[in-house]
């Protein structure tokens, strides 16, 4: 016989307290920054669960089943997660422009698959697609973290320990147990604390970086925890660990370094709570003491209540918080974001009742272990057959454009930005003086998307530079550039491309100058490294960009070597500087800014034989390709208002650096944006791949606009 587990009704009310921070989090209540702390509350608890589950498996029948195992999951968890995702993905397919709807199929497919966590990892860690608006199934990531463990974990302790249960020996399984928990949790830390510091994406979403959390569970759920709970200091202990969680919900927030050392606060916690409740199972307080007991405070009615929906309560209330202001194209309001988590509520209620409680039960499908896991299957794969016919069908109607060449699609372009009432951009070192747009420019292009759109819409996020494929352009964890040339490789006259991903966009154009005039180039490129001298905050490794000063310095090593004839440069605008260790917007450190940019001016001129800085290009406030995708009838709805765009101010504190440093500056404003709202298409050549990045079709056909501007040594 398996022995029997003890009910906690305080774990519900933990439950609750983490489902909770998750949800203010979410909903963006003021104060509650860091409530995606309850996500690592979940991890504890699954830990402790499950394991305790497992050992008195052992413990009862000197044996654990595999498969009764991954049955009794199969109905726990996927029924209900396979409703919210048919749901959501039904929703979205409705409600998002088509090529959102191909993303979230990836999206849901992952999901079904048990993968989600490592598909948004490879997101966050790609510069491009960590600029993507959030998934209505981005907090599936957890689950597959979950489902991951599930998979293993039993496996592994049925391994290391099996054995030793079988042949009656319990007590030197759990020692054996208990040592097994202690690696993976000594392990899995050391590689959260390092993939914290160096890839944070893949430690905050991987399950080797979160198993410690689990393992921190598990070893709760050793007998010999509850002998070491000192009873005298439960309560205490319970209200300490309480207020450790809580209040890491409300101090932590985006900037945090997270997990690493960070995550002991909530997840120690979460430990704190589960072990003072270990020496309390049999005290029932009553009267007033009832209310100084932790354990009694979570289990009052309100909280088990939301602890037992918790999980479907998890499941959806991020899709139903995430789709109407996808819907309506912009945030919504406090009270509406309110209203909607209340829905949610009341969506787990009738889930948990009505769905998970019944399959869980044995009600539809019974409880033999080949039914569950047949069932498990069929679920899984309908989703991803489901997802994939929605993501297939919204890809298919988007304009299929050929490929076009830089020649060919130069000639689709107005021949003139004067022709249709910008101006030329200025290589004089000063920004050109442009008249106010709504004065002097014409509307933007009207009409349909062009049936030959060039890149077409299904494909234009991939419409990148060549250097993005053959490591040329390295990503955020790389420290030294890549060794890449192209043009003509014996020429004597070198162009050096140098700068972050908005100096990359620009490759293109110079590949194909390059290749016409006989130049040998140099791409020297990096994502969201500014070339100015100083550290910048990255969002990605959320801390200091250390990487980018050394592969700046390494990078200035290189152009020191090739002793260029040219050097372009080139830098997005928004960066953060660290100052004293915190993140300022360059806005309010404007002359650090500009005296860093200065340098790094002053340090190339010395290296090279000339210098041309390109200032940044307008920026939009959608994704141009997805807007197009929900207005093919009328491309003025995705043309952003010029002021939005550009940003005349980072351009003017640009091209005065520049000048100071007797350095000529192009302004490609008028390249992009030549009428009162800059447009996403021009002539049928798509502008952008995304919110701040030209196609590279588009680019390449302003190599020869470029040209007219480089020195006349290159002419």
């Amino acid at each position: 016989m398996t022995e029997k587990a003890t009910f906690r009704p305080d774990l519900e009310g933990l439950r609750a307290v983490a489902v909770v921070l998750v949800l203010l989090y979410h909903a963006r209540v003021p104060g509650f920054s860091g409530g995606y702390v309850g996500v690592d509350v979940f991890f504890v608890l699954s830990g402790y669960l499950i394991t305790g589950l497992i050992i008195r498996e052992l413990r009862g029948t000197g044996r654990l089943s595999l498969t009764t195992f991954y049955a009794r999951r199969a109905r726990r968890l996927l029924p209900a997660a396979a409703l919210v995702l048919i749901v959501t993905m039904a929703v979205s397919a409705i409600v998002l422009p088509p090529l959102r709807v191909s993303d979230v199929a990836g999206d849901t497919m992952a999901a079904a698959l048990y993968a989600s966590n490592i598909r948004f990892a490879l997101q966050a860690t790609d510069y491009l697609g960590s600029t993507l608006p959030p998934s209505p199934d981005l907090h599936f990531w957890s689950l597959g973290v979950e489902e991951q463990f599930y998979l293993f974990w039993p496996a592994l302790l049925a391994l290391t320990t099996g054995a030793l249960f079988a042949r009656g020996r319990p007590e030197l399984g759990l020692r054996r147990l208990a040592t097994v928990l202690v690696v993976v949790l000594g392990l899995s830390f050391t590689a959260s604390m390092w993939l914290t510091e160096t890839s944070q994406a893949w430690a905050f979403f991987s399950l080797p970086t979160r198993a410690w959390e689990l393992a921190l569970g598990a070893l709760l759920s050793l007998p010999l925890a509850a002998r070491l709970v000192p009873s005298r200091a439960t309560t205490l202990l319970g209200w300490l660990g309480l207020g450790m969680v809580v209040s890491s919900g409300l101090v932590f927030d985006e900037m945090t370094h997270f997990p690493g050392l960070a995550a002991l606060l909530p997840t120690v916690g979460s430990a704190l709570v589960i072990a003072a409740g270990l020496a309390t199972l049999s005290v029932e307080p009553t009267g007033r003491r009832r209310f100084l007991v932790p354990q009694a405070v979570l289990a009052l009615p309100p909280m088990r209540f939301l602890g037992r929906i918790s999980y479907s309560l998890y499941l959806w209330h991020w899709p139903i918080l995430v789709l109407p202001a996808a819907a309506i194209g912009h945030a919504l309001p406090g009270p509406a974001r309110l209203g909607l988590v209340v829905v949610a509520i009341g969506a787990a209620a009738a889930t948990q009742r009505w769905v998970e409680d019944p399959i869980r039960h044995g009600r539809f499908v019974g409880l033999e272990s080949r039914r569950s896991l047949a069932l498990a299957g069929a679920l899984s794969v309908a989703v991803v057959i489901g997802s994939a016919s929605l993501g297939f069908s919204a890809l298919k109607t988007q304009a299929a454009g050929p490929a076009v060449g830089g020649d060919i699609a130069n000639a689709l372009l107005p021949s003139d930005p004067a022709a249709t009432g910008g101006t030329e951009p200025s290589a004089s070192g000063s920004v050109p003086g442009s008249p106010a747009p709504q004065k002097t420019l014409p509307p933007p292009p009207g009409g349909p998307v062009p049936a030959d759109l060039a890149p077409a819409l299904s494909v234009a996020r991939d419409d990148l530079p060549i250097i993005y494929s053959d490591g040329c352009h390295v990503d955020v964890s790389a420290t030294r550039p890549g060794v890449c040339t192209f043009g003509d490789k014996a020429s004597t006259t070198t162009v050096v491309l140098f700068g972050d991903s908005h100096a990359a966009q620009w490759f293109p154009a110079l590949e194909r100058l390059a290749t016409e005039h006989g130049w040998r180039l140099v791409s020297l490129t990096k994502s969201a490294c500014t070339t100015a001298d100083a550290t910048v905050w990255n969002g990605i490794v959320k801390r200091g960009y250390t990487e980018c000063d050394d592969w700046r310095k390494a990078a200035l090593t290189r152009i020191a070597v090739e002793h260029p004839a040219l050097v372009v440069m080139a830098n997005s605008r928004g960066y953060k500087l660290m100052v004293n260790g915190v993140a300022i917007p360059v806005a309010s450190a404007r002359a650090a800014w500009d005296a860093a940019l200065g340098r790094t001016l002053e340090r190339v001129k010395g290296l090279a034989g000339s210098v041309l800085v390109i200032g940044d290009t307008p920026h939009s406030t959608s994704d141009p390709p997805v807007c197009l995708s929900a207005h093919p009838d009328d491309m003025t709805a995705c043309a952003l208002p010029y002021r939005w765009a550009v940003d005349p101010t980072w351009t003017e504190g640009e091209a005065s650096i520049a000048a100071a440093g007797g350095v000529p500056f192009v302004d490609p404003t008028a390249w992009v944006c030549q009428t009162d709202a800059c447009p996403a298409v021009l002539g049928r050549v798509l502008i952008f791949r995304d919110q701040h990045h030209l196609t590279a079709t588009y680019a390449r056909a302003l190599a020869e606009r470029l040209y007219a501007h480089l020195p006349e040594s290159m002419h």
